[in-house]
């Protein structure tokens, strides 16, 4: 049989002398300096385990390391289908070919590596609003917080149907209490409705008032929000204080329409 020492070649060698104590937190260091099996994020806290092993009250206990929201959400981003739209859109691989690409992108990039705050870019179809919000989504990812993907025109259509049944209730909260939240295309749709407004300040104040992360991209000004409703337009305004991007409106901004 293998000492302990030679399976965990860091751990010191056992001293009989010991107390119990440092015993249980030399059995705890020792599983969590274990590599684990788990697969699609590499976790340096609790070697891919999912648990870190802890000491309370010299009680031994497992508790659940926060990459596990990080595994959900990549697990959630597969299931969506908006895997390959992460791989694809990437800081990097932005073009930015004049000035305020360059600017946009450099704010995202900073907001990126931000823990508070969140982030509006609305304007011009086709002007790469999607690449770099999905951008912003794939780096916090990696740096260990959990996200979720909100598409307007699909999502909103889904729970405006179920309003009046309880499984509204657990859908819209796993918006609301994700880390950071990305609504993509808000409002896009011909006539935005009073119960569309009612959805849409829902999870903006929600997520305003929690100090919760929002990612939004429209095709609309911050102006056209207000005028579609004061309040709603007001907050984000707020929250997205020196995170927001305006694309002008011009044909030759739509990189879907150059040859």
């Amino acid at each position: 049989m293998q000492r302990l020492n030679e399976l965990i070649p860091n751990i010191p060698p056992i001293n009989t002398a010991l107390s119990y104590a440092e015993f249980l937190q030399m059995k705890a260091d020792t599983y969590n300096a274990t590599q684990g099996s788990l697969k699609g994020f590499d976790c340096p806290i609790c070697k891919n385990k999912g648990y870190i092993e802890k000491i309370v009250n010299e009680d031994e206990v497992l508790a659940q390391c926060k990459c596990l929201k990080t595994r959900d959400t990549l697990r959630r981003i597969h299931d969506s289908g908006m895997e390959e739209l992460l791989r694809r859109c990437t800081f990097k691989n932005f073009e930015c070919t004049e000035k305020w690409q360059e600017t946009m992108k450099d704010g995202a990039v900073k907001f990126s590596g931000q823990d508070n705050g969140s982030f509006y870019i609305g304007g011009q179809s086709g002007s790469g609003k999607t690449h770099l919000c999905t951008a912003i989504i794939g780096a916090m990812i990696k740096r260990g917080k959990s996200a979720r993907y909100f598409v307007w025109r699909e999502d909103s259509v889904i729970l405006k149907a179920l309003v009046n049944d309880k499984e509204y209730v657990r859908l819209i909260d796993d918006f609301k209490k994700t880390d950071v939240l990305y609504i993509d295309d808000l409002f896009k749709q011909e006539t935005v409705s009073d119960a569309d407004i009612k959805l849409a300040f829902e999870l903006i104040d929600y997520r305003d008032r929690n100090n919760k992360m929002t990612v939004i991209s429209s095709e609309l000004s911050l102006d056209d929000l207000i005028d579609i409703d004061e309040a709603l337009g007001g907050r984000i305004i707020k929250m997205t204080r020196g995170n927001k991007y305006i694309i002008p409106k011009s044909r030759d901004k739509n990189y879907r329409l150059r040859k």
